[in-house]
């Protein structure tokens, strides 16, 4: 009863007279910060008065949302001596930026006069995130949009209240050397996509700023790897006094609470645990919010051998296999390339890819014979019957694979010929066949013959391919802002990247139960997923398997 009784008397706090009398918000709203339980009962009461949802509702929030709001707003044990820092973890899609902005829109209703809060990231897009959602809160509702003086979104964006306190976005890179934030004293510094920034860059410019004020210090994200500002706030000893932890994962992101509904459930996540698979870096970090080594190997090795299956054997030449495809790595320089051929049968529910040949043909002195290669090439595509052939397009395999598809399009008009180009970063090409590769490993529909069954000369092309995918590498740069996939320094990844395009074409282009015959793909530039994305990165961490039995109660 006693919560009940508070709650509407906050309410009435806040919508009535008290709400255009800055003087009393001010000591309402340091009282509040004092205890946690009081600045819910204040979150709940300005959500309700002031702020909606997408659907026009009065906004309420999720647990993880919520807690985020109150951690960020009361002062740490109630002290108002104390510097709130604030070092926080969540999932990705949880809802975390969206219920920051609430913070903010709550701040700024409260501190009216002469307060400057700012809303960094790595970069514009990101910072602009928050800042979106304030104005959107503002606008919404006529009377938090009355005490608004001014919106700008181009040169220094900013929303500035009619009392004087200003919101600003800017992004922090190395483009621009912190010149936004450097020389400012904010009373509330925020920090989007945290593990993101460059170490030094935030150390320099950031860390310096919100000293003299001791302002509100939350910094958010979701992790990367440990050499990182962001890890030394969470889990550096030295910093156990300065920063308090907040670790949220997919399961506290689930939990409704008092909101309509959660951003994902139960099912949604075990589905996504069973593509990416639960050992993946991607699940790991960007929903079980686990920080992870710079330098991981994509596959997990167990998991790869198993793709090694008694009784198979090559195919014969002159044979048409059904669903075929080849899959080319153009050797540059010293290394190899590499050809493999694939056909795809339905197994059960899926597809599976089933290697049928491998051939590698290793660099001459004064470089690659090409017209060698494209014969190489173009046998290998007649004698299995092969619908389809894929190239790495990257650099000097452009120019061959326009020599083949010329060669071929008179004499072979049945065979597709696709360039595959491979781009970088988290959301390039080459990153989303390997994560795609690495869920057809973990679901089993990956088949290779055994070295054990076959001849001494095919049977060492199979350990080469099996050795190059054990020791292939996802890397993080020190400032988390680039990914790479490639071979550890001294070795080779040309088996890889031959059997990535393959894998490429003959799982995520084909359709369940579908023929080549019956798909139409465009042939220039990257093709066009047919299917949802799915696969990432492993590693040898764990070896688990999933079952969503165990998400069950959850």
């Amino acid at each position: 009863m006693t919560a009940v009784k508070n709650e509407n008397l906050m309410k009435s706090a806040i919508s009535g007279l008290a709400a255009h009398d800055s003087r009393k918000l001010e000591k309402i709203f340091e009282i509040c910060r004092q205890d946690e339980k009081k600045m819910t009962l204040l979150c709940r009461a300005f959500c309700e008065a002031y702020l909606i949802d997408n659907k026009q509702r009065p906004l309420k929030l999720r647990p993880l949302q919520e807690q985020i709001v109150v951690k960020t707003l009361t002062h740490p044990d109630g002290d108002p001596e104390k510097h709130r820092k604030l070092a926080i973890l969540a999932p990705r899609g949880s809802g975390k930026s969206f219920a920051l902005s609430v913070a903010v829109c709550i701040y700024m209703f409260f501190n009216r006069f002469r307060d400057l809060i700012f809303i960094l990231a790595p970069t514009e897009d990101q910072a602009s995130l928050i800042f979106n959602y304030c104005y959107r809160h503002f606008a919404d509702n006529s009377f938090l949009n009355g005490l608004i003086d001014t919106y700008r979104f181009h040169n220094k964006p900013n929303i500035t209240m009619k009392g004087g306190t200003i919101l600003r976005r800017a992004p922090l890179a190395p483009s621009n050397q912190g010149q936004a934030i450097r020389g400012q004293h904010p009373t509330m510094c925020i920090v989007d996509e945290s593990p993101l920034i460059d170490d030094k860059l935030f150390v320099d410019n950031v860390e310096p700023a919100i000293v003299s004020n001791k302002a509100p210090f939350i910094n958010l994200g979701t992790p990367k790897s440990k050499e990182n500002h962001m890890w030394r706030y969470l889990y550096d000893d030295a910093y156990n006094e300065s920063f308090e932890r907040m670790v949220f994962t997919w399961r506290d992101a689930v939990k409704p609470g008092r909101a309509y509904s959660a951003p994902y459930t139960d099912d949604d996540m075990a589905e996504k645990m069973r593509e990416w698979g639960e050992d993946s870096i991607y699940w790991r970090t960007e929903y079980e919010c686990e920080f992870v080594e710079s330098v991981s190997n994509i596959f997990n090795p167990e998991l790869l051998k198993a793709c090694l299956s008694r009784g198979r054997t090559f195919g014969k030449r002159g044979t048409n296999y059904p669903n075929c495809v080849v899959g080319v790595d153009i050797g540059k320089s010293v290394n190899s390339t590499v050809i493999s051929v694939w056909s795809t049968s339905k197994d059960k529910d899926s597809n599976t890819a089933n290697l049928i040949y491998l051939e590698e043909i290793g660099p001459k002195s004064g470089g690659h014979d090409i017209p060698y290669q494209r014969k190489r090439i173009m046998d290998a595509a007649h004698d299995f019957g092969a619908d389809r052939v894929i190239i790495d397009a990257t650099g000097i395999g452009g120019a061959i694979e326009q020599e083949i598809k010329l060669a071929c399009v008179s004499s072979k008009p049945q065979i597709q010929f696709i360039p595959f180009i491979f781009t970088g970063g988290p959301k390039g090409s080459k990153t989303q066949i390997y994560r795609d590769m690495a869920s057809y490993i973990q679901q089993g529909q990956v088949k290779v013959p055994h070295p054990e069954d076959l001849d001494p000369p095919e049977a060492k092309l199979v350990n080469k391919w099996l050795r190059e995918h054990i020791d292939l590498e996802y890397t993080m740069d020190a400032a988390n802002k680039t990914e790479k996939i490639a071979a550890p320094t001294g070795k080779h990844d040309d088996y890889c990247d031959s059997t990535a395009v393959a894998l490429h074409a003959s799982l995520s282009m084909l359709p369940p139960s579908a023929s080549f015959a019956s798909v139409s793909i465009q042939q220039t530039g990257t093709t066009r997923r047919a299917g949802p994305s799915r696969g990432l990165f492993t590693t040898t961490r764990r070896s688990k398997t999933l079952n969503k039995g165990r998400l069950s109660g959850l």
